[in-house]
């Protein structure tokens, strides 16, 4: 039978029914539980014995702890079980201690370590558990992901620093977000990203056994209004941009030309000689060039084949002819990134013409303010070029389907929270063909229907 710290434990006092003496006509086993009673939590029958079950390291854990099956035999295992977790939940729990003769207690004795060498105790404090968090996500997410959880991890070091996981409360955890909003002024989504971390924190202190629970699993993100962020360029917009010097031409032409592709900024920069198909008017968009590095697209339905409309073929033309000479540059990218039939080496579309390397998105940013100044453009992003190509599809009545596939979308519900932005002022008048097709045959059906009989007379009766 399993000892703890407290060794030897008295038995609680049983209720007076269950402290009567069996009489000699009656059974032996003193106290005996009825049939239909129930056990304590994490208190199960083991053969003639009482186990206890409970979680330690993330391994369920089984432990004889009563030979007998009756009430005062369960109430002192129920017992035993709250001193077992109590104990983890501290921080103070050993295994041999409480259960000397277990074999899991050699395997227990070794302290647990993380995967960068801290040891793993329930004191962890939070700086400790947002170093593992990012140990982890590390290894899974993308350099720029990584990046941008590191960034909002900041928040989250700044509130709960030094303070034991343990010690945070879900009601702390729940108030973390509205309070950022609120003090330091946070936009809703920079928050959301924000307690995406929070959750993973936490989740991973509740799989460590360093919480007895998820403190986090009731954090919510804030409800954001989905404005659309589409302001597009009109057509004289797009003209006069390719009306600047020459020396803004690349930059003008690039943008322009999206206008009618419908990249976004990342794939658009990463565009390649070798991705454009003149002869069949087609353009592979199979990377993207993110924080400095050739990444894979976003999403898999994002590496997509797009249709060139004309006024990008013309475009291209030009912008082929000035990269002829272009540098070939290695990728570089991920060997479970990179597409086996892709090339590994391109000659870029789109360069730098300071560097003859990729465009930087603060030079990117610069050149394009220049051009719009130039031509007396109101200034906007290079990414309303992409918003662009989206809100002429749709306010042209192109097909849904075509849109999506060529945005690189994976249903509708992107083309109505971004690029719903009708251009009113282009959109083709329904009246004229709606009262053609729903109409039709509603005057051969006046002709052709029969002429309603008068109703009969009826004579009234005599009185």
């Amino acid at each position: 039978m399993a000892t703890s710290p407290n060794a030897h434990h008295t038995r609680p006092a049983a209720p007076n029914a269950a402290r009567t003496r069996a009489t000699p006509s009656g059974p032996s086993d003193a106290n005996p539980l009825p049939a239909s009673a129930p056990l304590p939590t994490g208190v199960e029958i083991h053969g003639h014995s009482l186990r206890i079950v409970f979680s330690y390291r993330g391994q369920r854990c089984r432990e004889v702890v009563e030979r007998n099956t009756d009430a005062l035999a369960q109430a002192c295992a129920a017992r035993l079980r709250t001193q077992v977790l109590q104990a983890i939940q501290a921080g103070t729990f050993c295994y041999r201690s409480f259960f000397p003769d277990s074999p899991r207690a050699a395997r227990f004795d070794q302290p647990e370590v993380t995967p960068a060498g801290l040891p793993l105790h329930p004191r962890m404090t939070v700086r400790e558990g947002v170093a593992e968090w990012l140990a982890t996500k590390r290894l899974e997410t993308a350099p720029s992901t990584w990046r941008n959880y590191r960034s909002k991890s900041e928040h989250v070091l700044e509130a709960f620093g030094e303070r034991p996981l343990a010690e945070v409360s879900a009601q702390e955890l729940k108030r973390f977000g509205p309070r950022l909003h609120q003090d330091k002024g946070l936009s809703k989504k920079t928050i959301n990203e924000v307690l995406i971390v929070v959750r993973g924190i936490w989740r991973d202190a509740e799989l460590n056994d360093l919480t007895g629970s998820n403190r986090a699993a009731d954090v919510k993100g804030l409800p954001q209004k989905h404005r659309s962020q589409a302001d597009p360029f009109s057509l004289a917009e797009m003209q006069r941009l390719l009306q600047t010097s020459p020396g803004h031409l690349p930059v003008a032409r690039m943008v322009v030309c999206n206008c009618w592709m419908g990249l976004s900024r990342s794939e658009l920069l990463a565009l390649a000689r070798e991705d454009v198909d003149l002869v069949n008017r087609r353009l592979e968009v199979r990377r993207a060039w993110v924080q400095g590095q050739f990444k894979a697209t976003k999403t898999a339905v994002r590496r997509r084949r797009i249709e060139l409309l004309e006024p990008a073929v013309e475009l291209l033309r030009a912008i082929l002819a000035d990269s002829a000479y272009s540098p070939v540059l290695p990728l570089g990218m991920a060997d479970d990134e990179a597409d086996a039939t892709a090339p590994t080496a391109i000659q870029l579309l789109f360069r730098d013409p300071r560097t003859g390397g990729p465009w930087a998105a603060t030079s990117l940013d610069r050149a394009f303010k220049a051009v719009l100044a130039e031509v007396a453009v109101r200034p906007r992003g290079l990414n309303q070029s992409r918003h662009t190509f989206a809100s002429r599809a749709l306010s042209t009545l192109q097909p849904r389907a075509w849109i999506i596939r060529q945005l690189g979308h994976v249903d509708e519900a992107m083309l109505h929270r971004h690029y719903g932005t009708w251009l009113t002022a282009e959109t083709p008048t329904q009246g004229h063909s709606a009262t053609a097709a729903m109409t039709r045959g509603w005057h051969r059906a006046a002709n052709d229907a029969e002429p309603t009989p008068a109703p009969r007379r009826v004579r009234a009766a005599p009185h």
